[in-house]
């Protein structure tokens, strides 16, 4: 008589459905985006929180300036967890600044303040990240003028082979920005668009500037890769075009 092969132990229908997704989260969340020895620039951080899951992304804070858009005294009147969030930053020898404007990164200081004394700036960045930015303001075209700026602000913090990180909804009015034209003026081309995989950065509190903004859901976010296209600014500069 043929035995009957035991199938109880294996997962069914929905159950495997979900064994699967857990597998998926856990390599995802065990997916190295920024190495330890990379230089990264947050740029528009409101609580912090992000860079605090980045440094524990990374194992560590070297190399990372976290910035928030809102100054000192803003940043701890809106959000009551950011303290802890720096704290947490500069523990792990990352810099922190605040007033910093996405669009005018060449203002950026040379050297930032830190219980240790001052510390140096890198000049250029293997990476600058900007999650969800927004003017403050529902209007498309502001919106889309500081997406431009923003990258002809980047072009000049930028390593040879840096690349500019940008993470957006994928529903309007966001995706109306037409982000990849806005690159495309300044000089860049998208490398890789990747959905936004907030697990990689444990803790992180999406904040925003919009009242009438609906439920946070990541699985609808996606980062925008972009790096310098090289070839078009090279020709702006022969042509006399560049600034």
């Amino acid at each position: 008589m043929a035995r009957k092969r035991d199938t109880s132990s294996r997962p069914r229908g929905s159950n495997a459905a979900n064994v699967k997704r857990q597998r998926q989260d856990k390599q995802e969340a065990s997916t190295q985006v920024y190495a330890a020895d990379d230089t990264v620039l947050v740029l528009g951080d409101g609580d912090f929180s992000f860079s605090r899951g980045l440094v524990k992304h990374r194992g560590t804070g070297r190399g990372v300036l976290a910035t928030s858009f809102d100054s000192e005294s803003k940043v701890r009147s809106k959000y009551p967890n950011a303290q802890e969030c720096i704290a947490a930053v500069r523990s792990a020898h990352g810099l922190v600044l605040h007033d910093v404007d996405a669009t005018k990164l060449l203002e950026l200081p040379q050297q930032v303040k830190t219980g240790a004394g001052l510390k140096p700036v890198p000049d250029f960045f293997h990476y600058i990240v900007f999650n969800f930015p927004h003017s403050g303001q529902q209007r498309v075209h502001i919106n889309r003028a500081l997406l431009l700026n923003f990258f002809e602000s980047a072009r000049d913090r930028l390593t040879a082979q840096g690349e500019a990180h940008v993470t957006l909804k994928t529903r309007p009015p966001y995706s109306n920005w037409f982000i990849e034209e806005q690159a495309k003026a300044a000089g860049f081309v998208m490398k890789e668009r990747r959905k936004f995989n907030i697990r990689l950065f444990p803790g992180y509190r999406h904040r925003t500037t919009d009242p009438q903004a609906k439920k946070f859901e990541p699985d609808l976010c996606v980062t925008y890769v972009f790096v310098v296209n090289r070839a078009k600014v090279c020709g702006d500069c022969r042509s006399g075009s560049a600034r």
